[in-house]
């Protein structure tokens, strides 16, 4: 239950992330160039997925829930 708690508390405060804190965000990964426009399509896009993540139901998971990645190569 206290996993979902935060993820609700999570997806409250993206609400009042701002402009100032995406860039600073957008600064620490090296985006350090983006315009005002770029930086208003990262604050919504930070905020579209925190929301989704605050919306599973993550209660009951288990590692093995977990989705597996698998790559193969080719016989090349």
């Amino acid at each position: 239950m206290a996993n979902s708690t935060f993820a609700r508390e999570d997806a409250m405060s993206d609400d009042a992330l701002t402009l100032d804190e995406v860039r600073k965000m957008a600064a620490e990964i090296g985006m350090t160039d983006l315009s005002d426009e770029h930086l208003q399509q990262l604050l919504r896009a930070t905020r579209a997925a925190r929301a989704r993540r605050a919306a599973l139901p993550i209660d009951n998971l288990t590692p093995a829930d977990e989705p597996a990645h698998v790559f193969r190569l080719g016989l090349e």
